[in-house]
C-alpha cells in the first residue's frame, strides 16, 4: 500500500536575530513585508514576516538570553524577486541595509545584494 499523502510544504525561513523589534521594522520599510503573527515564550520570541499572497514568510527568531549569534557560512541568501531591482535596494538601504557590490547582468537577469542590518544576506533579482 502506497501512502498518498502530499509531501511537506516549504512555507518559511527563520532568522535568528539580537533585536527582533528593529529587525522586523527593517522587513516591514525594507521589503513591504507585514508582521502577521507572533509567538512569545519565557525563552524566546517570534515574528512571522509575509509578503504577497504566495510568498514563504520570514519568521525572525530571538532567544530572550542574549545569547551570541554567529553568521556562518554555511547558508545562502533570502531570496527576492522583484519588478525593479534599483528601486528596491535603494528601498532597502533606507530601511538600514547595506549594499554588498554592484548590480550585476546574468543573462535576463540583474542581480544585486545587500546585507540586513544584522548582517543577513539577501539576493534581489528582477527578470527581463
Amino acid at each position: 500500500m502506497t501512502d498518498q499523502a502530499s509531501p511537506a510544504l516549504f512555507t518559511f525561513v527563520k532568522l535568528t536575530v539580537t533585536d527582533i523589534d528593529r529587525m522586523t521594522q527593517f522587513f516591514v520599510d525594507g521589503f513591504g513585508m507585514t508582521h502577521a503573527d507572533t509567538v512569545d515564550t519565557p525563552e524566546f520570541r517570534e515574528h512571522m514576516l509575509a509578503g504577497k499572497q504566495g510568498s514563504a514568510t520570514v519568521v525572525l527568531f530571538h532567544w530572550k538570553d542574549g545569547r551570541p549569534i554567529e553568521m556562518g557560512n554555511g547558508w545562502g541568501p533570502l531570496g527576492m524577486i522583484t519588478r525593479d531591482v534599483d528601486r528596491d535596494i535603494a528601498r532597502a538601504v533606507k530601511a538600514g541595509a547595506t549594499r554588498r557590490g554592484e548590480t550585476i547582468q546574468f543573462g535576463p537577469a540583474r542581480i544585486a545584494f545587500v546585507k540586513t542590518p544584522e548582517g543577513h544576506e539577501i539576493e534581489m533579482m528582477q527578470m527581463a
